[in-house]
């Protein structure tokens, strides 16, 4: 009988072992995901379903919230100019703030036109995020001379308010508890990363996804809000 030479043998051995380790560790992954989900719930933080390809007629609705001044604000305050609108939060590490800055930057570039557009930014973490939160916050993305741009609407509002804003623009987000907190204090909030822009009778024109760049964005609107 023909010999299997010992260092096949090992490296054979090494890979079953390797493979079951990963295994378990994508069990254990999606376990404990499911565990944190679930103990979020309480948080009452989670939209109902996940953001299919927005199509126009379908897509968007009215909405009534508080804006970082403690003024309400429906999507009626807004007819006659474009809303470019996008769902996150203040506490959000990396996507929200990457994205406010692209969109700011993306409307530096558009000069007068930008004039047209207003940016909204609504809150999924109303817990957190109040009216104070999100002035303090969105000041970072305040426009700076020349820049003649309209600075970002921040809103916030009830869980219930956020919910029925959510589902008109089909955002999907949840909370997991990042459990370093006892309390449940400490948490993120998975949602949706696209960007919708809404014309000026607040039906659907276009929607961004995540990772634009701020040039591909200030070229698109250009296109999108030219007159006529």
């Amino acid at each position: 009988m023909k010999r299997v030479p010992l260092t096949v043998l090992s490296i054979v051995v090494l890979l079953a072992v390797a493979a079951v380790g990963a295994f378990w560790r994508i069990s254990d992954s999606r376990l404990q995901s499911e565990t944190d989900a679930l103990d979020a719930g309480d948080l009452n933080l989670q939209s109902e379903t996940q953001t299919p390809e927005p199509l126009p007629g379908d897509f968007g609705g009215s909405f009534a919230l508080t804006d970082q001044y403690g003024m309400r604000r429906t999507d009626m305050d807004f007819r006659g100019k474009y809303m470019l609108i996008f769902f996150g939060y203040t506490y959000c590490p990396d996507v929200c703030p990457t994205t406010l800055a692209v969109e700011a930057e993306a409307l530096d570039k558009l000069g007068a036109r930008a004039s047209r557009i207003v940016p909204i930014f609504i809150s999924v973490d109303p817990k957190r995020d109040t009216p104070d939160k999100l002035r303090s916050y969105l000041s970072s993305f305040d426009s700076k001379p020349p820049s003649i741009r309209p600075n970002f609407v921040g809103l916030t509002g009830t869980d219930e308010e956020i919910a029925k804003a959510a589902k008109a623009y089909r955002v999907y987000y949840r909370a997991h508890l990042d459990g370093r907190s006892p309390d449940g204090s400490d948490y993120s909030i998975d949602h949706t990363g696209d960007v919708y822009l809404m014309g000026p009778e607040g039906k659907f024109v276009a929607y961004y996804s995540q990772g634009i760049l701020a040039d591909e964005l200030a070229a698109d609107l250009m296109v999108k809000t030219s007159p006529g």
